[in-house]
């Protein structure tokens, strides 16, 4: 079994996430970083930066920006994108773990967005990666972050699914058969990708799994509050109000204290 965010799914990744809507959800997290901000937000740590294209929309805004990203692969393609961008003096990339990841300075504000923190299974680790963020905020800070809402799971379960993306280097057929696991608040979401080179022909196929852990408010409330945080807000992602049993994508809001 190849790990999750192998060197095939990151060659392919910013394809199969291509219609993501990242201006929007950027403006939207800005928004509610400003909200409950208490003073100015010049320099943003983004964790879990990916290929760079959420920190480039916050640079827009004329924000210095920190990435940091576990895999490698993805802090490449993300340095590579900065040199084609116009606001690339704001955006810095580095390669970190979020339970583990040391830097010189604090921030004003922090984010980790498409489920960073679902991706962090154990309880230890959440707060390890929580207490790691703490550190590099500073005092009155806010930070976001989305997460699969509980609801939305207990509701509905999980469904299979399939998806097919195209350009003019890759076709890409993606299989989606996720397990749920009640009892460990995971869902097990298994990704059988089949990926064609179009310029040699070559087909590429490969599994991976994604552990995917969904929260209840309660319980990030109380986690947060053991870290460093306050928390201050739960939402429905993309939306002002609070998290809906038939939306899986809910986020949180909390200040470093």
């Amino acid at each position: 079994m190849s790990r999750a965010f192998s060197e095939e799914y990151v060659a392919v990744y910013d394809l199969l996430y291509g219609d993501k809507h990242y201006r929007k959800e950027a403006d939207f997290v800005l928004a509610r970083l400003k909200d409950v901000c208490s003073g100015s937000l010049n320099a943003l740590l983004d964790i879990g930066c990916g290929t760079g294209t959420h920190a480039h929309c916050f640079a827009d805004h004329g924000i210095n920006v920190q990435g940091v990203d576990i895999s490698e692969e993805m802090i490449a393609l993300a340095i590579h994108r900065n040199d084609s961008c116009k606001t690339s003096s704001l955006v810095r990339f580095c390669q970190g773990d979020v339970r583990s990841f040391e830097l010189p300075e604090t921030f004003d504000a922090a984010v980790a967005l498409f489920h960073v923190f679902s991706y962090l299974t154990q309880l230890a680790d959440i707060e390890t990666a929580l207490r790691q963020v703490r550190k590099h905020l500073n005092v009155g800070a806010p930070f976001l972050f989305d997460y699969w809402y509980a609801g939305a799971i207990l509701r509905d379960g999980v469904s299979h699914r399939e998806r097919e993306a195209e350009n003019d280097k890759w076709h890409v057929h993606r299989v989606t058969d996720p397990f749920w696991d009640p009892e460990q608040d995971l869902v097990r979401v298994n990704f059988h990708v089949t990926a064609v080179e179009k310029k040699t022909d070559v087909t590429h196929s490969w599994h991976e799994e994604h552990p995917m852990r969904y929260f209840e408010p309660s319980f990030l409330e109380e986690t947060l509050s053991r870290t460093g945080f306050k928390a201050v807000k739960h939402g429905e992602w993309l939306s002002e109000g609070a998290p809906q049993p038939g939306a899986l994508g809910a986020y949180v809001v909390a200040i470093a204290v």
